[in-house]
């Protein structure tokens, strides 16, 4: 199992950076992937909820808490719903709380290549008007 797995980490103000978030190694102990272990951490939840974004099943997708999706005083994040209705699922309601985009399938993410990520937060970084 790696120690980190490198994601986009889109904060509730917008902000996205790139990290190589840590993987718990209970993560490994329990046969959860490590995509999922560290977004798990990252989003301060006991489970996900995951949204396969592109033309293509299983480009990337954006994995959230699947508790803060239902819970009102958890703040709604402009910038992942942008994305998702964008390039995911047709869904009616806001994503809750922070999210993480990998690469690949919801249920055994890939890590996002360092390159890649940084030019996804720089695309989005040139054009700040628009909200994805």
């Amino acid at each position: 199992m790696r120690p980190t797995f490198s994601a986009v980490v889109i904060e509730i103000d917008g902000t996205m950076t790139a990290q190589d978030l840590p993987v718990d190694p209970l993560w490994a102990s329990l046969r959860i992937p490590a995509g999922i272990g560290a977004a798990l951490d990252a989003v301060g939840d006991v489970g996900t909820t995951g949204f396969v974004l592109g033309r293509g099943q299983g480009t990337a997708s954006l994995l959230v808490g699947a508790n803060h999706q239902h819970v009102p005083a958890v703040p709604v994040n402009p910038l992942a719903t942008a994305i998702v209705h964008r390039y995911g699922p047709v869904t009616d309601r806001p994503i809750r709380g922070r999210a993480v985009l990998v690469a690949g399938w919801d249920e055994n993410p890939e890590p996002i290549l360092g390159p890649v990520a940084e030019a996804l937060i720089a695309s989005r970084s040139a054009r700040p008007a628009q909200a994805a």
